[in-house]
Parts: C-alpha cells; sequence; structure tokens
C-alpha cells in the first residue's frame, strides 16, 4: 500500500518514527516486578510498593512521550510521519 501512495505522489516527503523505542513492553515491565524483589525493596506495605510501581510505569511512559515529541519535531517537514506501534 505505501508503495502505490508513493507511486501516486512521488513528490511525497513520508517520516517514519521507530517503533522499537515505544513498544509497550519497553516501559510496561515493572507490572511484572515481584512484591518481594529487589526493584520494590524500598516499599515497606503493599500499598507503598504499588506506588513505586506506578511512578516507575508513569516515568517510563513520559520517556517515551518525550521521544514521540522529539520524533515528530524533527520530521516536521515531511507531509506524511508514519507512527508503528504495538500496544495491545
Amino acid at each position: 500500500m505505501q508503495t502505490h501512495i508513493v507511486k501516486q505522489m512521488p513528490g511525497l516527503q513520508v517520516g517514519y518514527i521507530d517503533p522499537q523505542p515505544i513498544a509497550q513492553t519497553n516501559f510496561n515491565y515493572p507490572k511484572q516486578w515481584e512484591l518481594d524483589g529487589k526493584e520494590l525493596a524500598a516499599g515497606k506495605t503493599a500499598a507503598e510498593k504499588d506506588d513505586i510501581r506506578e511512578k516507575k510505569i508513569r516515568d517510563e511512559a513520559l520517556k517515551v512521550a518525550a521521544y514521540i515529541a522529539l520524533s515528530l519535531k524533527n520530521l516536521q517537514h515531511n507531509n506524511c510521519i508514519w507512527v508503528p506501534y504495538n500496544f495491545k
């Protein structure tokens, strides 16, 4: 399909954002942390450990958002920007 669009509009400038840095597996891994694991050792109660886990997920999601924003800024001269993603 993409080659068909390019053949119809040869002057179309297309930009692509790398899907690997924005894959869900890159920032969703704290959900798999064990409650007695070293990553959550700073929390004493289950609620504190959940707060640590949610904070880490939020921090990683913000990194993904910053990457997308920077990529869009760098590709703003293109007519079309493709952003493939892998979320469930």
